[in-house]
């Protein structure tokens, strides 16, 4: 997508540069007239991750707007990766995922904002930014809600696996086989086997077509991972 020159309000400065990372076309032209609107310096759409980073390490905005699927990557990682290397931009992710792993890593990575598409009206996209670039945290309630249907679940995966054998419980969302896994982590496929069972107990969840689904309801493995090659 091509770089927005100018804010569109006349000759008013700009209250913030914005980079907007969002695959889906239309979503990423409200969002940049929306950021205009507000009186911010839309400075580049992007639509994939590798565009992304590349704009912002060369543009250094204030904000990126981010959208957690992207076509060629996982929008949480591009936001480790800005965090870890650009402390100082605010990341605000606008997203339709509102699973257990995701609102949980979006805690856990420290993203500055989360605005749940599938709800929320423009004001609080709008009141989100204004948080944001002013250095508040700012989570429409669905993270805090999923926080707390996990902190009340005894049996949910973050409380009963390690960071281990989440990872694999992703893969086997993926429908990998054990010696994929096992190929991928280093270890014997009767490594993978065991982990395998030990999760299922864990879990109380005794097929592995129902492991799968376990993975993708909560986040693990998402729907669009699966054709994506690796």
């Amino acid at each position: 997508m091509e770089p927005q020159s100018g804010n569109g309000i006349g000759d008013r400065p700009s209250l913030g540069r914005v980079i907007v990372v969002e695959d889906q076309r239309l979503v990423a032209e409200f969002l940049n007239f929306h950021c205009r609107d507000l009186g911010l310096e839309v400075v580049q759409l992007c639509g994939t991750c590798r565009e992304g980073l590349a704009a912002i390490r060369a543009q250094r905005s204030d904000l990126v707007l981010l959208d957690i699927s992207l076509p060629d990557g996982d929008g949480l990682e591009l936001a480790k990766t800005i965090l870890d290397e650009l402390p100082e931009v605010k990341i605000l992710a606008i997203s339709s995922h509102r699973d257990p792993w995701t609102m949980l890593q979006v805690q856990r990575i420290g993203l500055h904002g989360f605005v749940d598409k599938n709800e929320q009206r423009r004001e609080v996209l709008t009141e989100a930014i204004h948080a944001v670039l002013a250095g508040r945290v700012y989570y429409t309630p669905i993270v805090n809600e999923s926080s707390a249907s996990i902190r009340r679940d005894p049996k949910a995966f973050i409380r009963v696996l390690s960071d281990y054998e989440t990872r694999i419980l992703s893969m086997i969302g993926e429908s990998k086989t054990d010696e994929e896994i096992a190929t991928v982590l280093n270890i014997s496929p009767a490594t993978v086997q065991s982990r395998r069972r030990d999760i299922m107990t864990k879990l109380d969840v005794h097929t592995t077509p129902k492991l799968i689904h376990y993975a993708i309801v909560n986040g693990l493995t998402r729907v669009e991972q699966l054709g994506r090659k690796k």
